[in-house]
């Protein structure tokens, strides 16, 4: 079977390729190696930017059906006390990645992507230059493009040798959903609390549930008893504003999702002629709340050179060069911001200072909530000029 492109991963950046791709008249092959629909650690904060990105693949009257709860408040505290609450430049959408990974992915395959769910990719092989084979379920593939978006680490990181697979990093990842009394308290709000060791994010998501999801030092998990609801009772509630909401929550996800060894190290964008995009391209601390937008963004910027390379608009080096280019121009002053903010959040001195900072001068925050995310009119502009 010989397809133009392969898209590994089905999830924001993987299904939008997908359909930008198949939509300009190319032969895709999608490939996502759980089920439809799963749960997936994730903020699950749609930061207004991704609105420009829906508006593009035609689903942003679907999501907003689905429940997507409208957010336009943020809050920051500390484990001190501190705290400092401020408008978002735009609406922002709360909604789970249980509904909306499914939704992107079957619009895909509506656009004539031969979706995959449930189908593991191996033995990549090729180039650029040359074409790539592999191996997809059973099936042997080859394919003119491969693209990797299978997120944060994967196996196929360890195949091409990617260095960040080398690094090791103290963080790990906990995420489920809530609901109660407090969650009305909560309004149009997303919360960042920070505690010793951790952060964590709340915000609104469809059918009246909070979706609750942190980060933290793999040894604040271990001092916690090495379980998520000890870490979040005993770490994260160390901040009173955390504790007085969680105080008015209960769980009512089956479990708690989790992942360790989050990169948040720098990575390249392209690996033995594979293009990565999403997180597989680089991943910016949580606490920025950009994460899914930037997937969905990588998307946007790969699938008109992607396109072209694939016509022959484009050669390889003139291909791959564009794409770095743009992917550093868009996000490289961000993800410097990112890492900064979130080494301060794990450190409560430096988080008070900040919280402080943001509230005495409004225009700070205003400046740090632009700064790790790009301009929804900007990206809008841009649509339009494709």
């Amino acid at each position: 079977m010989s397809y133009d492109a392969l898209v590994i991963g089905g999830g924001l950046s993987g299904c939008s390729t997908a359909y930008q791709l198949a939509r300009d008249g190319h032969d895709v092959l999608l490939a996502e190696q759980s089920t439809y629909p799963r749960q997936k650690l994730c903020g699950e904060f749609l930061s207004p930017e991704a609105q420009s990105s829906f508006r593009r693949l035609g689903v942003l009257d679907d999501v907003r059906a689905a429940g997507a709860e409208p957010i336009d408040q943020a809050c920051l505290t500390a484990s001190s006390g501190a705290t400092t609450s401020h408008s978002l430049p735009d609406v922002a959408l709360g909604f789970s990645r249980y509904r909306l990974d499914q939704m992107l992915f079957q619009n895909a395959c509506m656009a004539g992507v031969d979706g995959r769910p449930g189908t593991r990719v191996t033995n990549v092989h090729g180039s650029l230059r040359n074409g790539f084979g592999a191996t997809v379920g059973g099936d042997a593939v080859e394919a003119r493009l491969v693209v990797g978006a299978y997120g944060r680490r994967g196996r196929l990181d360890r195949t091409l040798e990617r260095p960040f697979m080398s690094e090791t990093t103290p963080y790990v990842a906990f995420k489920a959903h809530y609901a109660g009394p407090a969650a009305t308290d909560l309004g149009n709000t997303i919360e960042l609390h920070s505690s010793p060791g951790a952060y964590c994010g709340l915000s609104p998501v469809e059918d009246n549930r909070i979706n609750v999801c942190w980060i933290g030092h793999t040894d604040a998990l271990t001092e916690a008893g090495g379980t998520p609801e000890g870490m979040l009772n005993t770490t994260l509630r160390q901040n009173p504003a955390l504790d007085e909401l969680l105080t008015g929550l209960t769980r009512v996800s089956d479990r708690f999702e989790a992942v360790s060894q989050v990169p948040l190290m720098p990575k390249s964008r392209f690996a033995d002629g594979v293009c990565m995009i999403g997180d597989a391209a680089g991943m910016i601390a949580p606490l920025c709340g950009d994460g899914m937008a930037m997937a969905l963004r990588t998307a946007d910027l790969v699938s008109p050179l992607a396109s072209d390379f694939l016509n022959g608009r484009l050669s390889t080096r003139t291909f791959r060069t564009s794409y770095e280019r743009a992917w550093t121009d868009t996000f490289g002053p961000r993800m410097r911001l990112g890492r900064w903010i979130h080494a301060a959040a794990f450190r409560p001195g430096a988080a008070w200072a900040l919280v402080q900072s943001c509230r005495a001068l409004p225009p700070l925050a205003r400046w740090i909530i632009r700064g790790t995310r790009g301009r929804q009119g900007a990206l809008d502009d841009a649509s339009v000029a494709r």
